[in-house]
């Protein structure tokens, strides 16, 4: 299921993705693509598979993929994308290609909100949760890569926004108790990467805060183009 906010008929018009989280919805976040919408912008939302409206009772990151890279072939290509926790990380895997059958999204700007950067952490504390001895934890991790058809090492949001070297701006809150603060700081030294602290929001409560989306808004209005270097003539002039 999509949904699309504002836009329509504009040919003119910027054309913003908007992805929920885990276990989330395009109705949970839609304080978001309602905010970006007011800028004059399409702004397309999705449910993922099993979650919302949309069909299927299951997810993993290469259905995300699949939805995201099929968004843009029915909408087309879209100037920027926004993704909250597990979606902000699909969409930078989705951006920088990663699985090679998905096929991959060409956005100008990327937005995360308190979204992984790496996913190692999530099966380590999964394993530990339930006592997987290590041999199982092999295999778990061993069919993980069969159904993304990559490694799990190739599932680091930081990479791809080195490969990208696309503007992208990084929200969370340091009190997150869901992703930590740590997945957010990886981006430190990333030359296109921002970071913004939206400290005392928690891991939900920020995708929905107005100056939070006041801050993506003014991000996704800046012109990040590299300034040109001046001619001879100007520059004698």
């Amino acid at each position: 299921m999509a949904y699309r906010f504002g836009g329509a008929g504009r040919p003119a018009a910027r054309r913003y993705l908007v992805v929920h989280g885990w276990g989330s919805s395009a109705a949970y976040i839609s304080a978001l693509p309602a905010g970006l919408a007011e800028t004059g912008a399409e702004v397309v939302v999705l449910d993922f598979p099993g979650h919302g409206l949309s069909d299927g009772r299951s997810l993993n990151m290469r259905q995300a993929v699949d939805a995201i890279v099929e968004a843009e072939r029915r909408f087309g290509r879209f100037d920027a994308a926004i993704g909250h926790s597990f979606g902000g990380a699909a969409l930078m895997l989705a951006a920088g290609g990663v699985m090679k059958e998905a096929g991959s999204i060409s956005p100008e700007k990327l937005a995360v909100i308190g979204s992984p950067s790496h996913i190692h952490w999530l099966f380590e504390e999964f394993s530990q949760m339930v006592g997987l001895p290590p041999r199982v934890k092999a295999l778990l991790v061993s069919h993980a890569e069969q159904v993304a058809g990559t490694s799990l090492d190739d599932f680091d949001t930081v990479a791809s926004a080195r490969k990208l070297a696309k503007p992208l701006l990084v929200v969370h809150a340091e009190e997150d108790k869901e992703v930590a603060a740590d997945h957010a700081r990886r981006f430190e030294g990333v030359a296109t990467a921002r970071l913004h602290w939206a400290n005392g929001l928690g891991h939900r409560r920020i995708v929905s805060d107005p100056a939070v989306i006041e801050t993506i808004k003014s991000f996704l209005a800046e012109d990040h183009r590299p300034a040109q270097a001046s001619s001879g003539k100007d520059a004698a002039a």
